[in-house]
């Protein structure tokens, strides 16, 4: 007989639950990582990753809650800030100050 999955939780098995946080702080990290290129939008973008990664670093403590979209939002929020700066690094350079 083959075995049949009927959606139920075995017993001492534990199911996680979907992360909203950890969604709504890594797609916040991603729009300040695309507009982290653009000079002007830069400084916008800047707080976006701050807060899109602060958001995943809450949810990655969330307990009983999926961890990679969180996780994701923290690399891309880092990420994000880098670019930032070395795109203000640039821009300081081109114009001699």
């Amino acid at each position: 007989m083959p075995d049949t999955d009927l959606g139920f939780i075995k017993m001492g098995e534990t199911q996680l639950q979907k992360n909203g946080l950890g969604v709504a702080g890594f797609v916040i990290a991603l729009v300040g990582l695309v507009f982290s290129w653009i000079p002007l939008l830069n400084v916008f973008s800047f707080w976006l990753c701050i807060i899109g990664g602060v958001l995943s670093l809450v949810a990655l403590f969330l307990k009983g809650k999926k961890k990679g979209l969180a996780i994701a939002g923290i690399i891309i929020g880092i990420a994000g800030i880098v670019i930032y700066y070395l795109v203000y690094a640039g821009i300081k350079a081109a114009a001699g100050l």
